[in-house]
């Protein structure tokens, strides 16, 4: 049963980090440290790993470094799991020689003539030392490298599978920092290329192939990576063996998968708070008792850590939007500073950041103006999902000219742009007809006397938003005429249901575009007669405008660059009730990764969808140029298209409207 107490379970989440510290503890000093050995400052030359003698230099010239590192901070040496963050910053000059010298005998090793129990020792001192993505890097780079040439010796392998699941459980179980922790759970999870003359090892008078081996049976039994690797990336369902599964977390378990059937909980305010308390409840419990050394019971504390991160970065919002009504929110300042790095990789990234300013004494108090972002956050994440389109329309269809369509062509797509072969062209906002894109929601609920903006130089910084526009008029001619190239280009029916599986993804989201009008008072409204589909929200829709409008009134403009990244793709869902003819559903992209530009002097920016267009018909505008000398080309490239995308060939018609 949850406890009746917990007002905020996520935010009230605490567990004792000392039953962990001991047993996760890091060796910053090996037994080769206390060697009394010396190496010359700079013992690398041309052949450098090919001798003996060069991985004792590097070795020896690490070991003195080491001892110099053991000098500064005596103290902690013997008493802390790690070196704080702040201090490992003061050491970077130590540091940086400390983690040429591993490099030097990481080839050393990769050349047969360093030992790997050594690099080990030294890759642990370097995770102690807060070098982590260091010794990540190391790893990656030569298990690439190992595989992609000849086999080579398993003496050469950076295969340290415990080191990398110790450092692993360090950042779950002492930080909470999921993706770090994936991170290096994924290294021990590497395979290596084996020489083929030693595909085989004796263990205990058995023999085993290596990549069978006992000890990696026995590993990959108690470390199931792929559900942890889920559980971190996407809330999924948890199969579990209710023997072999801990009494205490049965019920944790029961709770998270009743909220997966729920399915968006992050936005619930009612029966699914009681089982996030719940398992908040048996997660703290769990923590407490179960033992770390047991190697079952460690892989329940981890799926106890990734539940209740899972549980963070769906409903942490929730709770901020709740507290942010509290009149005795003050109390959870803390909290609230400290389970922001939740908001890390999710759409809510902003208030982390914004947090991070908090903490470090920017400007004015900041606490509730945190509070009121968070608020916002939530609604806008409200009317965003009011406006998703769960319920596909039977008609889908893109107004386009002819240059446009040829983008997804193989006549546009060949050599190191045959991936595009299919795909749907996303383009930037900038190119989009409405002057008003974007600031159609913000001009609704920013506060008035501060849209206007003073004379100064306009700022022509534009966000990294790409929109593709649809429609369910097939064959409309105001379409025609605003985005088919004055009715000379083409309208693209989209069978969005067969083209989704394709995807294999439920990104990109499809949603509806909702117009808004001017009441009585000159305010704006979301009205039934605009909005075909939306009828039945329309008052929930102008609820949450109206409590948007509370939320922002009182953030100071200076503060609006972080209210804009947290609206998000609302931001982009609303356009003026003169628009309503289009009756417009959008697929949005906010991303600065994969994007293109199309030729010429004056390029335009695009993203493509990963996944080729299932098209269903292709009709060609009523002032269509050369139609019967132009349908064989176009029938040619359309058949090419389909035959190396797999989707099925679209048909080609002509518009039905008599046009001049």
């Amino acid at each position: 049963m949850p406890d009746e107490k917990m007002k905020y379970p996520l935010l009230e989440f605490e567990y004792d980090k000392k039953l962990y510290e001991e047993l996760l503890t890091l060796n910053p000093h090996p037994e080769f440290v206390d060697k009394d050995l010396t190496a010359p400052e700079n013992y690398t030359h041309k052949d450098f790993g090919t001798y003996n003698r060069d991985a004792l230099n590097a070795l020896f010239h690490a070991a003195n470094i080491i001892r110099q590192l053991d000098g500064f901070f005596p103290e902690i040496i013997s008493h802390s799991s790690s070196i704080p963050e702040s201090l490992s910053n003061s050491l970077n000059p130590y540091l940086e020689s400390l983690c040429q010298d591993v490099k030097n005998y990481c080839t050393c090793v990769k050349l047969g003539n360093g030992l790997q129990a050594r690099l080990q020792e030294l890759m642990e001192v370097l995770l102690f030392y807060g070098q982590a993505d260091f010794v990540y890097e190391q790893v990656i780079e030569w298990n690439k490298a190992e595989n992609e040439g000849k086999p080579s010796p398993r003496k050469t392998f950076f295969d340290f599978k415990w080191l990398y699941i110790k450092q692993g459980d360090r950042f779950l179980f002492l930080e909470m920092d999921v993706p770090r922790a994936m991170k290096f759970y994924s290294l021990a999870m590497l395979t290596w290329k084996v020489d083929p003359s030693e595909t085989r090892s004796s263990i205990d008078g058995t023999t085993f192939d290596y990549p069978r081996a006992k000890e990696t049976a026995e590993f990959l039994k108690n470390f199931n990576y792929l559900l942890y690797s889920l559980l971190a990336n996407k809330c999924v369902y948890i199969p579990y063996p209710r023997k072999e599964t801990p009494p205490i977390l049965k019920d944790a378990y029961d709770a998270y998968n009743q909220l997966m059937k729920a399915g968006d909980f992050s936005q619930d305010l009612g029966e699914n708070r009681k089982l996030i308390a719940s398992i908040i409840t048996s997660a703290q419990k769990s923590l407490n008792l179960l033992s770390i050394r047991n190697s079952s019971e460690r892989h329940h504390l981890r799926m106890t850590f990734l539940l209740v991160n899972a549980l963070m970065k769906k409903s942490l919002i929730t709770e901020l939007f709740d507290l942010a009504r509290d009149l005795n929110n003050e109390a959870f300042e803390a909290s609230v500073l400290d389970k922001s790095h939740f908001f890390e990789g999710t759409p809510f990234y902003p208030l982390r950041e914004y947090a991070v300013s908090l903490e470090r004494g920017e400007g004015i108090s900041l606490y509730p103006t945190l509070l009121r972002l968070a608020r916002a956050a939530f609604l806008a994440g409200q009317l965003t999902n009011k406006l998703r389109v769960f319920y596909l329309p039977d008609k889908l269809a893109y107004y386009t000219s002819a240059d446009v369509f040829s983008y997804m062509l193989p006549e546009k797509c060949k050599d190191e742009k045959a991936d595009r072969l299919g795909k749907l062209t996303v383009m930037h906002l900038s190119y989009m007809n409405d002057p008003n894109e974007g600031k159609t929601l913000r001009q609704t609920v920013y506060p008035s006397e501060q849209n206007s903006e003073k004379k100064k130089r306009k700022s022509l910084n534009v966000p990294f938003v790409f929109v593709k526009c649809f429609t369910t008029h097939i064959d409309y001619l105001p379409m025609w005429e605003m985005y088919g190239d004055h009715a000379q280009g083409c309208c693209l029916v989209i069978d969005w249901n067969r083209t989704k599986p394709l995807a294999n993804t439920a990104e990109p989201p499809l949603y509806r575009v909702c117009y808004l009008n001017r009441d009585a008072s000159g305010n704006y409204e979301v009205s039934p007669e605009y909005n075909r589909g939306l009828e039945n929200v329309c008052g929930v829709i102008n609820n949450n405008l109206e409590e948007l409008r509370d939320a922002v009134k009182d953030i100071d403009a200076s503060e609006w660059i972080y209210l804009d990244k947290l609206l998000g793709p609302a931001l982009y869902l609303f356009k003026d009730s003169s628009y309503s003819y289009e009756q417009e559903l959008r697929v949005i992209y906010q991303t600065k990764d994969n994007i293109l530009h199309t030729d010429g002097d004056k390029p335009w920016l695009f993203v493509q969808t990963p996944f080729p267009l299932q098209l269903d018909e292709v009709i060609l505008g009523p002032k269509f140029p050369d139609v019967s000398t132009r349908v064989p080309y176009l029938q040619e490239q359309l058949d090419l298209m389909c035959e190396k995308t797999g989707t099925e060939k679209p048909r080609i018609t002509l518009s039905e409207i008599d046009y001049r």
